[in-house]
C-alpha cells in the first residue's frame, strides 16, 4: 500500500505538538505546517504530523507512518533558526 503524497507549506520541525521548540529535520521529530492536497483535511489547515519515519532530502519528501509530505516552502522563523544553528555549528 503506497502512502498518499501531500504538500506541506510554511513548515517547521518540532519535537512534538506539545513541545514546539524547533528541532533538526530528523526521524522521530514532527512536522508542523499548512497541508494541501490531503484527502481528509481542508487545504491550508495547520497540522502536526505523526513522528517522522524517513527523510528523502533529494526528493524533498518526508514520510510519517501513514503519509508522505512533499516539503514546500519552509517557514521564515524556522529558516532563521536553521541558519543560526548552522552558523553556531560552523564556529
Amino acid at each position: 500500500m503506497s502512502k498518499p503524497l501531500v504538500t506541506i507549506e510554511n513548515w517547521a520541525v518540532v519535537q512534538s505538538g506539545a513541545y514546539v521548540a524547533y528541532q533538526k529535520l530528523l526521524p522521530g521529530h514532527v512536522l508542523t505546517g499548512k497541508v494541501f492536497g490531503h484527502a481528509k483535511l481542508a487545504d491550508a489547515k495547520r497540522i502536526y504530523t505523526s513522528p517522522i519515519v524517513s527523510i528523502d532530502e533529494g526528493r524533498g519528501v518526508v514520510e510519517t507512518r501513514n503519509t508522505a509530505y512533499r516539503l514546500g516552502k519552509m517557514s521564515e522563523e524556522y529558516k532563521s533558526w536553521e541558519s543560526e544553528r548552522r552558523a553556531l555549528s560552523a564556529a
